[in-house]
């Protein structure tokens, strides 16, 4: 009897072995699954968060303003004929830029320019002058000049002539010039160092490519402003 018995309670431990096991492997397969349903989850939300971005970037970049206005307006140019022969392809880019050349101009002419400008609301505030073509002219001068739009943006362009006054209008733009923090020099001398191709037999005025190109330095300047 006592065998009987002794036979009966192994066999529940049995039972109750085998229940145990299946209950937990259940609980695992049910754990794994939801692992597996919170990784899923992570992986689709991934690339619609890099997708986001990256259709937000473009539209910040549309609404970046370039830092100055390109179209001319504001912009005064004060020249010999070199600046004559280029007028048109400055108001090709700029169409709204005030273009003031004449032949055979020299820098002495040029205050009283700029103070009619003034008087008459013309005069931008970015002001371009060429001049050194014509004939020399002194560090008191140009100073002066410098000194009378000292509320504006001035660019001296340095000169290329085959006379012998190019390298001293060169010298005394370049030494007054670093005088003033609101002036800046574009350097056409060196710029055009090695390029006869793009002028006339006289060496000074430009062919329609030179031009272009010259026309291309003083925007350059324009923009870095």
């Amino acid at each position: 009897m006592k065998m009987k018995k002794h036979k009966v309670g192994i066999t529940w431990v049995f039972i109750i072995i085998i229940l145990a096991a299946g209950y937990f492997s259940q609980r695992h397969q049910r754990s794994k699954t939801t692992e597996q349903g919170e990784l899923g989850g992570q992986q689709i939300t991934a690339p619609q968060q890099i997708k986001a971005s990256s259709e937000s970037a473009p539209q910040k970049t549309e609404n970046k303003k370039p830092p100055q206005s390109l179209d001319g307006e504001g912009i005064t140019v004060i020249g010999d004929s070199v600046i004559v022969g280029i007028e048109p392809y400055l108001k090709e880019k700029l169409p709204k830029i005030t273009v003031d050349g004449k032949v055979g101009r020299q820098m002495s002419q040029a205050q009283k320019l700029i103070d009619d400008l003034k008087d008459e609301g013309k005069l931008g505030n970015r002001i371009i002058i060429e001049l050194g073509t014509n004939g020399p002219f002194n560090n008191k001068s140009l100073r002066s000049l410098l000194q009378s739009l000292s509320d504006k943006q001035v660019f001296v362009v340095t000169t290329r002539v085959s006379k012998g006054w190019q390298d001293t209008v060169n010298t005394t733009i370049k030494d007054v010039a670093g005088e003033f923090h609101h002036v800046k020099i574009v350097d056409w001398y060196a710029a055009s160092e090695g390029k006869k191709d793009i002028f006339y037999e006289d060496g000074v005025h430009l062919k329609p490519d030179g031009s272009r190109y010259y026309a291309s330095l003083l925007i350059e300047a324009l923009q870095k402003q």
